[in-house]
């Protein structure tokens, strides 16, 4: 890819050394981190499914564990409801409550519908006001975002949404970024030292980082989330092949 070949001609001997390390360090996750990236980056998480990419973020928002619990209850939405047709669309979502029995089955916790549905009204509005579809909505409102001021974004502003989500759900939508998890925070603390005083400028430490070992950052946070997550090439997301 251009970016890389770029990246690497500007990357000094600390830059070389640091590259060569990180990948000792995560070897065996390095093809899943790739195809990760590439999901996020071409906007084919979860098939391309913009709906399900904001269950997804939804789900991870209060903290349960991704590959064995919120993996398999997006894969239950998808198949109850949008394979179905009943809730494929930022629309038809927005149309449901946070209340709404048939999503508390998938996930009882009114909190993550509040997230989801409150989002989609949000993404509904964007794709009617510039006519746009679901994904680029969703990836239009991410390239505008600015986690320096997540707390004043529409979507930030929703209770349940932290700074995790929110960068989440940009990283979903094709945005090189990270997320400041405490996975994330705790690994790149101790194997190359990146701390910093705050949650924003651990992002752009992240920032810094990425650009000096030239792998983006959402192959970093990919990498990262696979094997501490024991979790090696891809086989956590199946749903492309169903579509």
């Amino acid at each position: 890819m251009r970016w890389r070949l770029s990246f690497r001609c500007e990357m000094t001997k600390r830059g070389w050394w640091l590259r060569r390390r990180f990948e000792e360090r995560f070897a065996s996750v390095l093809e899943g981190a790739r195809e990760g990236e590439r999901r996020c980056l071409e906007g084919k998480r979860w098939g391309g499914s913009a709906v399900l990419m904001l269950v997804d973020a939804a789900l991870d928002s209060i903290g349960l564990n991704y590959f064995n619990i919120v993996v398999p209850r997006v894969r239950k939405f998808w198949e109850e409801f949008v394979r179905t047709g009943e809730i494929d669309s930022f629309e038809k979502l927005a149309e449901r409550s946070p209340d709404d029995t048939s999503l508390l089955k998938i996930m009882k916790n009114r909190r993550v519908w509040n997230v989801a549905v409150s989002a989609s009204r949000v993404f509904k509005a964007l794709k009617e006001r510039e006519c746009l579809s679901d994904f680029e909505a969703l990836r239009r409102w991410a390239e505008r975002a600015e986690p320096e001021k997540w707390r004043e974004d529409e979507i930030g502003r929703i209770k349940g949404v932290g700074l995790v989500t929110f960068q989440y759900l940009r990283m979903q939508a094709g945005v090189d970024t990270t997320m400041p998890d405490k996975v994330i925070k705790r690994v790149l603390s101790e194997e190359f030292g990146i701390n910093a005083g705050d949650d924003i400028a651990f992002i752009r430490e992240v920032e810094r980082f990425s650009k000096e070992i030239g792998y983006s950052q959402i192959f970093i946070c990919w990498a990262i989330w696979l094997r501490e997550s024991d979790k090696g090439k891809g086989e956590w997301e199946t749903i492309e092949s169903d579509y």
